[in-house]
């Protein structure tokens, strides 16, 4: 191979490098945000700040080493008011409240698998009210190990 011949992959490879500190892929494990995402769909997520209406990856303040998939309901001073699309089977704000904008740093871009559910993830099929409610559930949550590309 020529001298000049190593660049190209080198360039390649410090551009995957580049994206993967912005970009990541995770698997939707609950039902909470249900039918927006279900079970098994994966999700590609972006270093972004998040807004009302985003779908977001945040840590969970319960077990920090969980992360959450829910939607942003509300912004005030205290942080981001994160709720699950299904409330029936969403922990959420209700039970651990706002998180600090600085928490919710991976925003929902898109959804790649399985084949029938590719692209945007929108809004909820009906508009609801977040008001706060005490309905129980379960989180939804991707586990940084079902990652499907990379570590």
């Amino acid at each position: 191979m020529r001298p000049g011949g190593l660049i190209w992959p080198l360039l390649g490879l410090l551009a995957l490098a580049v994206a993967r500190r912005h970009l990541d892929v995770v698997e939707v494990r609950g039902r909470s945000m249900a039918p927006t995402l279900v079970p098994g769909d994966r999700l590609l997520v972006a270093r972004r700040s998040a807004r009302i209406g985003d779908v977001v990856l945040a840590p969970d303040p319960r077990a920090p080493h969980r992360e959450l998939i829910k939607r942003v309901a509300a912004a005030d001073e205290r942080g981001l008011v994160l709720r699950g699309d299904n409330p029936a089977a969403s922990t959420d704000a209700r039970a651990f409240g706002a998180l600090p904008r600085a928490a919710v740093r991976w925003r929902v871009v898109g959804r790649y698998w399985p084949p029938n559910r590719i692209g945007a993830v929108g809004r909820p099929a009906t508009p609801r009210s977040f008001a706060p409610r005490d309905e129980g559930g379960e989180p939804a949550c991707a586990f940084p190990e079902a990652l499907i590309a990379g570590d």
